[in-house]
């Protein structure tokens, strides 16, 4: 008899613990987006410093075989 009168407070905390999970993943979410834009970024300056990287190489041999 007591469970008929419980179910109705349990089913509320169940659908408050759901929207409190909700919240947290779009959160989650959110976060996920900014730290791939910022690795994307990361990536493209490292990609430009090995570009950079290798034309000084290439500089360093082109002289090396002048010699």
């Amino acid at each position: 008899m007591i469970q008929i009168f419980l179910m109705p407070l349990i089913m509320i905390g169940q659908n408050l613990q759901s929207k409190h999970s909700e919240m947290r993943a779009e959160e989650d979410f959110i976060v996920n987006k900014k730290a791939e834009s910022e690795v994307e970024t990361i990536l493209k300056h490292l990609e430009n410093q090995n570009d950079m990287i290798l034309q000084i190489l290439n500089k360093i041999e082109q002289i090396e075989n002048k010699k």
